[in-house]
């Protein structure tokens, strides 16, 4: 039986003054020159992730203030960080591939040894509606040939994804242009912030306690 490693959870259960620390080792990491998981169209999700870890160490001083619902802020900053660090961890997982190395090197810590998660039968299909809102698209999933319960969906958003098609893996993906990893539990969701006019594709991948589905099939649409 292959046994593999991915992201530790554990960040989750730390004190919000223990996750500050390690969530900016993990954006550190993750955003230095050289890392594998750098590319000219993830470092805005970097500056946007650091600018909400700086948010917990704000809401933390204003709680020692004393002022008024500062522990509603302090928990709220709390929980729109962990959406960047859940996301990171994702796309971590995705690229390392079960190399604990690479975990590693993402700042993130690794797990032990766990099995690796079995191949979904069937094959998402991935549909599109455009919006009349600029930078928007709803991204729709159809999964009458996957037998899975409680689904995670994962969109992968980019100019060409057909090495990623073709080679079934992110790390050997030569588009240059993927910025967006939508993690989504729903079979439709609207993302936004894309860049209007783009000529754009997107493909996702299904994964449940089950396994993981092969990847969609390619959609091309114009922002």
């Amino acid at each position: 039986m292959q046994r593999r490693q991915s992201v530790a959870r554990s960040y989750k259960r730390l004190t919000p003054e223990k996750k500050v620390i390690m969530y900016l080792k993990i954006q550190g990491k993750m955003s230095a020159s050289g890392s594998v998981f750098v590319n000219p169209s993830l470092v805005f999700s970097y500056a946007l992730g650091l600018a909400k870890i700086n948010a917990i160490t704000t809401a933390l001083n204003n709680a020692a203030n004393g002022g008024d619902g500062t522990t509603d802020a302090v928990h709220k900053a709390e929980i729109a960080a962990e959406l960047f660090i859940d996301n990171w961890a994702n796309l971590v997982d995705l690229i390392a591939n079960g190399d604990s190395v690479i975990i590693v090197s993402s700042g993130f810590d690794a797990t032990k040894a766990e099995t690796t998660p079995s191949v979904i039968n069937g094959q998402p299909a991935l549909d599109f509606t455009p919006q009349k809102q600029a930078g928007s698209v709803l991204l729709q999933v159809e999964t009458k040939s996957i037998t899975v319960e409680h689904p995670t969906i994962t969109y992968v958003i980019g100019s060409d994804l057909d090495t990623l098609t073709r080679s079934g893996n992110l790390m050997f993906c030569t588009d240059p242009t993927i910025r967006l990893f939508c993690i989504s539990g729903k079979k439709e969701v609207l993302v936004t912030g894309l860049p209007a006019g783009a000529r754009m594709q997107c493909v996702c991948v299904v994964t449940s306690a089950a396994g993981v589905s092969t990847y969609s099939n390619v959609i091309k649409f114009q922002v």
